[in-house]
């Protein structure tokens, strides 16, 4: 009898799954379908999403030395919002064999189109359901080859 129970009890846990899912909606009203089951959306309220696929700003050490060469770049601007008066002003850089470190630097990720690496319709990803497959935790965007 306990034994029974035991296995009952086993059986009716739902451990976490590992199931492919593609986007349907974009963020912020991301839903999701899971592969296999072209009628069921998951809605937004139901799907946790890593960090990684939320943000397309990150802040970076970088170092960098002897060959780093960034070729010339104008910048231009104008004093009208600290002085009182307006000036233009031009700065050229250039770097050539140099060493530098960029300390907290912002880089900006962007995928193969030049648009922002977030998730959009029609992307693949790897999704783990959890809490009884009640919700769905998408962990990373997925290729196949």
């Amino acid at each position: 009898m306990i034994k029974r129970h035991s296995i009952k009890s086993v059986q009716s846990l739902r451990l976490p799954e590992l199931m492919e899912a593609e986007v349907v909606s974009d963020p912020p009203e991301l839903k999701i379908k899971l592969k296999g089951s072209d009628k069921l959306i998951i809605p937004k309220e139901l799907i946790v999403v890593a960090e990684h696929l939320c943000r397309v700003h990150r802040k970076a050490n970088v170092t960098n030395t002897g060959k780093t060469a960034i070729s010339k770049q104008t910048f231009t601007a104008d004093t009208d919002k600290v002085m009182e008066h307006q000036h233009a002003v031009s700065v050229e850089v250039e770097l050539k064999e140099r060493d530098f470190t960029a300390l907290q630097s912002e880089i900006h990720f962007l995928n193969e189109d030049s648009k922002d690496d977030l998730l959009k319709k029609g992307d693949k990803v790897m999704a783990l359901s959890f809490e009884g497959g009640q919700k769905f935790f998408v962990m990373d965007r997925i290729v196949t080859y």
